[in-house]
């Protein structure tokens, strides 16, 4: 009898120590949860159409109205027109025309919006990502585009396809364009945008395809950004191994190298965390590829990004290159980050950008990141009150440092080129873009840089946007 009192007692006690403990973990004060370990995020759907969103894009109002904005989300104008370039895609009623080589959509005075695209971009991956299932001839007309243009006009609707040269106008009467053209005037109603000119109307040049402005009225946020790999915990690396390589980790051998860096392997799979704040993943190929698979090759690297890495909010795809690796045929994508909408360019001297990942059809062998992410601060709204110098004052002030670098670019000099020099300078500039500049010196807290960054003769300058000094070239 007393055998079972006892054994009563004892379920009641554990019973009991259960239930407060419930109580305990339930009613925790949030003092104590916030030095509970995080668990690791990660990006979802990510999908082809993220990666290819446009860069920037120009608005003209009219004769010598025209700004340019970067991002592309702000005022829901690409969305409306991204259905609007799905139905001219589709449409088997479209008129097309192929205007002159020299023809530039943006240099005209028609009101007009034109999407700049960070890469040449197949039309069929772009019918692909889009889920258009019945291109109409578009297509095979204009296999890549560089830039799409839409007039806003009263007139019948009408597209400007570019890539590569060529300028195909496509007219279509049934494509209903009223919500794009109710957003460009919500935004010429704010009168209080950018005015952007062409660079040939400012400067003795030939390049009429770039756009800066004369003076900047509009402000950069304030950003800080944060290197989410250097300071993970060993929990939080642990869950990422796991979730890259597919094992519990307990079944994963972990090495840590004499200089810190920490490897986990299994199988044939390997994820290294780098001292710097990358991590570097490799999968040896499995089979091999005899034939390219574009946009099999762009899904896979889509899904993986969904399912492993660390977030993908802001990541764009900015160049495709086909490589051969192992004997087999594949791709290699480089991605970089936009913040707020914004483009950054990454200062680091070990990694030129942000992530890369090698696709071989439906494989992944490799992929590496550095991700800086933005951090929540409590002056995160706050705007740089500074006055950001315009890109023609930029230029005006760094003419000379940009000629001396062409002369060293062609092997010229001042006496071979003569009076033609200044122009042929000044049209070596490529493109002019508003950036942030992440120098990549701190793990925690790293406030960015706004830039101009000027692309040149094959190098990339970025000068300070309110000093107008260099402080990055490659």
């Amino acid at each position: 009898m007393k055998e079972k009192i006892k054994t009563i007692l004892l379920f009641i006690l554990v019973g009991s120590s259960l239930f407060m403990t419930q109580q305990l973990w339930m009613k925790l004060p949030k003092s104590i949860t916030s030095i509970l370990p995080a668990q690791v995020s990660y990006s979802s759907n990510y999908n082809i159409s993220d990666m290819i969103s446009p860069n920037k894009y120009l608005l003209t109002f009219g004769e010598n109205l025209k700004t340019m904005l970067y991002d592309a989300n702000k005022y829901g104008i690409w969305n409306y027109s991204r259905t609007a370039i799905s139905s001219a895609l589709t449409s088997k009623s479209i008129r097309t025309e192929e205007l002159p080589s020299e023809y530039k959509p943006e240099n005209t005075d028609e009101r007009m919006v034109t999407f700049y695209f960070p890469e040449k971009i197949s039309t069929y991956i772009l019918t692909r990502a889009w889920e258009i299932e019945d291109p109409n001839s578009i297509m095979d007309t204009m296999p890549n585009i560089e830039k799409v243009s839409i007039g806003l006009g009263s007139g019948d609707p009408f597209f400007v396809f570019s890539g590569d040269g060529k300028h195909i106008r496509v007219n279509d009467s049934g494509v209903d364009i009223s919500d794009i053209i109710s957003e460009a005037s919500k935004i010429e109603g704010l009168r209080d945008y950018d005015y952007y000119y062409s660079l040939s109307d400012v400067f003795d040049t030939t390049q009429e395809g770039i756009f800066i402005p004369y003076e900047i009225k509009q402000l950069l946020p304030v950003v800080y950004v944060t290197n989410e790999v250097s300071i993970m915990s060993n929990l939080e690396m642990n869950q990422l191994a796991e979730r890259f390589l597919e094992k519990n980790i307990d079944y994963i051998r972990q090495i840590v190298e004499s200089n810190g860096s920490t490897i986990f392997i299994y199988d044939n799979k390997v994820l290294k965390f780098n001292l710097n704040g990358t991590i570097e993943y490799f999968h040896s190929l499995e089979e091999p590829v005899n034939e390219r698979n574009l946009y099999l090759s762009l899904v896979t690297a889509s899904e993986f990004i969904s399912t492993k890495a660390l977030s993908a909010r802001g990541m764009y795809l900015a160049k495709t290159e086909e490589i051969v690796g192992e004997g087999t045929l594949g791709y290699r994508f480089t991605f970089r980050f936009r913040i707020r909408g914004i483009p950054v360019l990454l200062g680091n001297k070990e990694l030129e950008e942000f992530v890369y990942i090698e696709v071989f059809n439906n494989q992944v062998r490799s992929y590496k990141q550095l991700f800086r992410s933005e951090t929540e601060l409590s002056i995160s709204n706050m705007y740089d009150r500074r006055r950001i110098l315009s890109s023609f004052d930029v230029i005006d002030k760094n003419y000379q440092y940009l000629e001396n670098k062409y002369l060293e670019f062609s092997g010229q000099t001042r006496n071979d080129m003569g009076e033609t020099l200044t122009q042929t300078v000044l049209s070596s500039i490529e493109d002019i873009t508003i950036s942030y500049f992440d120098p990549n010196l701190k793990d925690k807290e790293e406030r960015l840089i706004g830039v101009w960054l000027i692309r040149a003769h094959g190098k990339v300058y970025a000068f300070n946007a309110y000093t107008g000094t260099l402080v990055y070239e490659r």
